[in-house]
């Protein structure tokens, strides 16, 4: 090969592609972009409130976005109290979903790569699907035309098939494709050419999510009905003074006359005597 040639080959050779940082380490430095409160019920109708978190962090080779819960009061037979201790706090594994851009791949990983696992008291919420569906909707808006990287999907062997579609339909309604690698289809990997097409949206009607204004919203509507109540009690005290006072003015009008009845009645007598 002759140096022009040699100089062409160079040329051409795609450069090699830098290694994704670690998703742990960019957690590590992620700063909170800041929170919201979360309104849960779960299926059988117990409610609870809860704190969201976004925190983000950004290098010349990465960008991590990530959506983080914790339990704030639990409703139990009419009675708020305290989430359990440990539920109360932050974790980095745990009630929380987050995306990993790497910039020279244009690729998105998604994760906890093991899936999005729930506290104790959490399951039956639909946090999973809103948690996963904000961080997809994240990485939709900012980076359409990025790919998102395979994960892997496992379904364990003892799995009823409902459960197994319901895994399945986790990936399935925010447009992710499938690759199985078995019949049964409980081993694969999810992924999507392009994260634009992904859908970001949860459907659940048990998750309202509240942000500073909507709080302000509600105190404000809380105080005046709050007056309005007021008022309308105040109101309720002035008629019931004005007829106790109606009542007293019949009855010492009652007493007079029953003594000027008896008074007449003595002076009745008196005469006829």
């Amino acid at each position: 090969m002759n140096k022009p040639e040699h100089a062409a080959a160079h040329a051409v050779e795609e450069p090699e592609l830098k290694a994704p940082e670690s998703d742990s380490a960019l957690a590590n430095i992620a700063m909170p972009l800041g929170e919201t409160i979360l309104k849960l019920q779960r299926e059988n109708g117990v409610l609870m409130y809860g704190i969201l978190q976004r925190n983000r962090a950004v290098t010349n080779q990465s960008d991590f976005f990530r959506v983080q819960c914790r339990g704030y009061a639990i409703n139990s037979n009419g009675t708020w109290n305290n989430f359990p201790e440990d539920e109360t706090r932050f974790h980095g594994s745990r009630n929380c979903a987050w995306v990993r851009v790497d910039h020279p791949s244009r690729s998105i990983t998604f994760g906890p790569k093991a899936g999005i696992n729930l506290s104790d008291s959490l399951p039956g919420t639909g946090l999973d699907d809103f948690l996963f569906a904000t961080v997809v909707a994240w990485a939709k808006g900012t980076y359409p035309d990025y790919s998102a990287s395979p994960g892997m999907l496992m379904i364990q062997a003892g799995t009823s098939e409902t459960e197994k579609l319901h895994k399945q339909a986790f990936y399935a309604k925010q447009g992710f494709e499938f690759e199985w690698s078995d019949d049964q289809q409980r081993s694969g990997l999810y992924y999507k050419d392009k994260v634009g097409r992904l859908i970001g949206v949860c459907d659940s009607s048990m998750i309202t999510e509240f942000g500073g204004e909507a709080m302000l919203q509600t105190l404000i509507k809380q105080d005046q009905e709050r007056h309005e109540m007021a008022q309308h009690l105040a109101k309720i005290e002035s008629m019931n003074n004005a007829v106790h006072q109606a009542l007293d003015k019949e009855r010492h009008t009652t007493q007079a006359l029953a003594v000027a009845l008896g008074v007449v009645i003595l002076i009745g007598l008196w005469a006829v005597l």
